[in-house]
């Protein structure tokens, strides 16, 4: 995708997407994730237009909703693949669940590192003591 037509800034992840094409089901780690859209990696060519159907298990309660795939392109043996969400409450949930999954790579990171295990709930009081003001505003 061409880098001047995104809205919203891309966040690197590697949470479990899954997603629904037509009949085709499948779970895959999501490459990026913005307030607009995600982006993941996939066996399958996806058609531009095409409805897609999005889950992300990341924190409680979770997100899911219809997409539309904006664009696909080929990536060696694979297609990445560019999801949008018009909606302005999905664009609000993705929002919520960028700054969920940071808090959980937060934590993990954080456990790997010194051993110390927090819950959720603590990680994201930590996450948002010293990153909160660093994350981007919402449009």
């Amino acid at each position: 995708m061409i880098e001047e037509l995104r809205q919203y800034i891309r966040h690197p992840s590697s949470i479990p997407i899954s997603y629904r094409l037509g009949q085709r089901h499948h779970i895959q780690p999501a490459r990026d994730i913005s307030q607009g859209g995600l982006c993941f990696t996939s066996q399958e060519r996806a058609l531009v237009g095409e409805s897609i159907f999005v889950e992300i298990k990341c924190g409680r309660p979770g997100f899911s909703a219809e997409g539309i795939v904006r664009w696909c392109s080929r990536e060696g043996r694979k297609y990445l693949i560019g999801v949008g969400f018009r909606d302005r409450a999905v664009q609000y949930a993705m929002r919520m669940v960028e700054q969920v999954c940071h808090i959980e790579a937060f934590r993990h990171r954080l456990e790997q590192e010194t051993g110390v295990k927090l819950t959720s709930e603590q990680a994201a009081f930590r996450w948002i003591a010293e990153n909160a003001a660093d994350f981007p505003a919402a449009d």
